[in-house]
This record gives structure tokens, C-alpha cells and sequence, in this order.
């Protein structure tokens, strides 16, 4: 999958680390192994064979994550907290947010999470989530559970 953000071209990598490289200019392809390139978060540089010399990165995640910014609420039944958030970004796997008060969040704790997607449906998205980091009052979580609203998060998350 290609994406374009901010001028720069980035390529997903699939499970095989492989991905498919496109010149901008032609469009010719080629698929490239990306195992040597998994720890750099440089812009890499193609020369393609049709004299065009084009930048891009690699990116090793799993699914695309959209830059959002969503109100909605959190609830730690073990702790018995509860809360608003607002989600940042958002992909199929997980969300970060940032908890509006401070809360006793902890990593490996398992939050439900409610919130509302800004498409025209206004999609309610219901989640368990277990939370992979904390830091002050940002909070990252990867969804876990039931796949029922994948649908609903695949069509909202299309680049």
C-alpha cells in the first residue's frame, strides 16, 4: 500500500517484509526485501530505471493509523474508574488518547472504550482495549476482543 503524506511517499510493509516500491513519475514497480531497513526511520532515496530519482519512507506497521482527534470516554471496571478522552490517532489495532484528568491507568489494565467517529454517521465505536503505555496523561491502548466494528474502523480508515 502507498500512501502520500506531507510530499513524502511511504510504503507498508507486509508480514514478509516486503513492499512494493512505485516511481511517481512511470509508475513502474518493483518489490523490494525491507529486512535491513526495519530499524531506520530515514527517508530512503529510489532511482528509478526511467532517470527519476524519488525520496520515501518505509512504514513496518501493521495497519494505517489516521491522525484524528475524537471525544469519548473510558471506563477501568477493575479499578472502577471511569473518564473522558480524547483519541488522537487511530488504526485497526489500537488508539492513543489523552485522559482529560489525571487517572490511575496502568499498563496491562483493560479499559472499555466509547467513542464517537467525526463521519457523517457519527459511529459509535465500542472497544476493549488493553493498555500497552502510559505516560502522564496520554495512554496507548491495543484494541483487543471482538472484531464486530472492524467494518465500521476499515471504511472510516481508508487513506
Amino acid at each position: 500500500m502507498r500512501i502520500e503524506e506531507n510530499g513524502m511517499t511511504k510504503f507498508y510493509v507486509n508480514d514478509t517484509n516486503q513492499t512494493t516500491i512505485i516511481c511517481p513519475n512511470c509508475g513502474f514497480a518493483k518489490t523490494i526485501d525491507t529486512t535491513n531497513f526495519k530499524e531506520t526511520q530515514k527517508r530512503l532515496k529510489a532511482n528509478c530505471k526511467c532517470g527519476e530519482a524519488f525520496k520515501f519512507t518505509l512504514e513496518f506497521r501493521k495497519h494505517y493509523r489516521k491522525d484524528v482527534k475524537l471525544p469519548g470516554d473510558f471506563s477501568n471496571v477493575k479499578k472502577g474508574k471511569k473518564g473522558e478522552i480524547d483519541v488522537q490517532n487511530l488504526s485497526l489495532s489500537g488508539a492513543p488518547f489523552t485522559s482529560f484528568r489525571p487517572h490511575q491507568i496502568s499498563a496491562g489494565d483493560t479499559l472499555e472504550l466509547k467513542f464517537i467517529l467525526d463521519n457523517s454517521a457519527r459511529t459509535e465505536i465500542r472497544r476493549s482495549a488493553k493498555v500497552m503505555w502510559v505516560r502522564d496523561r496520554d495512554v496507548g491502548v491495543q484494541f483487543i476482543g471482538q472484531k464486530t466494528f472492524e467494518k465500521d474502523l476499515s471504511f472510516y480508515l481508508r487513506p
